[in-house]
């Protein structure tokens, strides 16, 4: 199980800790603390998880024969800032991971934005699908995005089953030198609409529309 998130309310937010627990029994058997992962269970008397870690707010799919359980995963706390996070959120935010069901363990991940701070993080359930390949099928998990990439990946390691390009993308906005400078792009189906250009810009009136040109030209 996840953990709900207030988005944007403070960098000291619970925790995104996933947790595993018996269904039999209701006894807690791992916790993933991104942030102390050699706390495999709870924390001391007195302590907590790591806050403000990215969570999973969305709903997970899992492998039976793989023994895998596959989590979507959104920002860290205070979503469009990045500039406190630690390596570690950085490398798990806005991914999805796989990770074994019997440890807690992280087996692997695969990140569709690079240091988010747009809150593009992942809102929808994985599918698992046997999926047509040369001789046969591939176990696979699709994934769709907010940005309205599609990718399809390997369920077993995460590998992309068809190409994913890193695209040059623009480098400005308020944490200049930090943005990535290059974005992941699925090659294999993309809902992505054409830039919008200061003509589609849109108001009831001439000067209501001057406006958005001008809001457009200091986004």
């Amino acid at each position: 199980m996840g953990h709900q998130v207030s988005d944007g309310q403070a960098r000291n937010a619970p925790s995104g800790v996933i947790r595993g627990y018996d269904a039999v029994t209701g006894e807690l058997l791992w916790a993933w603390d991104l942030g102390n992962p050699g706390l495999t269970g709870l924390p001391p008397v007195g302590a907590t998880y790591t806050r403000g870690t990215p969570n999973m707010w969305t709903i997970a799919a899992g492998d039976e024969e793989l023994g895998l359980v596959y989590l979507p995963i959104g920002n860290p706390a205070v979503d469009c800032w990045g500039g406190d996070r630690s390596e570690e959120e950085n490398e798990y935010s806005t991914a999805l991971m796989a990770i074994d069901v019997t440890t807690g363990r992280p087996a692997w991940h695969f990140q569709t934005v690079h240091y988010d701070v747009w809150d593009y993080d992942l809102g929808s359930q994985p599918a698992l699908v046997d999926f047509p390949a040369e001789g046969g099928t591939v176990p696979a998990v699709i994934l769709s995005s907010k940005q309205g990439d599609i990718f399809v990946l390997d369920r077993r390691s995460g590998e992309p089953l068809h190409e994913v390009a890193e695209e040059p993308v623009p480098q400005g906005g308020v944490e200049p030198g930090r943005l990535s400078p290059t974005q992941p792009l699925s090659r294999w189906h993309s809902l992505l609409m054409p830039d919008l250009t200061e003509r589609q810009m849109w108001g009831m009136s001439p000067i209501d529309q001057m406006w958005c040109r001008i809001q457009f030209r200091r986004a």
